[in-house]
């Protein structure tokens, strides 16, 4: 009997749907913080945006990045505009609660509680 070929298929590189989904945005809106880095999630004209700017001794590391955030559910966004300093077209950017019930946003697998 001839070996099984198990052909893999590469998923879709990730992105926002077609239809993005309309959110209330006015609770992820606030200022989160890991180390080295500032967080600043506001909203514009009803789309959700973010500035992620490095801090401290990073803060020479780049100048900030501009993030507009597209949905694809309610805590979970395509971030645009990063570009080749994480990547190149759209990044997941997740927003969560934590067991204490402090909120947080991930980006680029890192986690960043909210300050204010």
């Amino acid at each position: 009997m001839p070996p099984v070929v198990r052909l893999r298929v590469m998923p879709e590189p990730f992105a926002p749907p077609a239809m993005p989904p309309v959110i209330d945005f006015a609770p992820l809106i606030g200022t989160y913080r890991r180390e080295g880095v500032v967080i600043t999630v506001t909203e514009r004209d009803g789309a959700g945006h973010a500035v992620y700017e490095f801090v401290d001794g990073m803060k020479d590391f780049s100048e900030p990045l501009e993030i507009d955030l597209v949905p694809v559910t309610e805590t979970v966004f395509a971030g645009t505009g990063v570009g080749a300093a994480f990547s190149e077209d759209y990044m997941p950017v997740v927003f969560a609660t934590l067991q204490d019930g402090t909120g947080c946003v991930y980006i680029g697998m890192r986690c960043g509680p909210k300050i204010a």
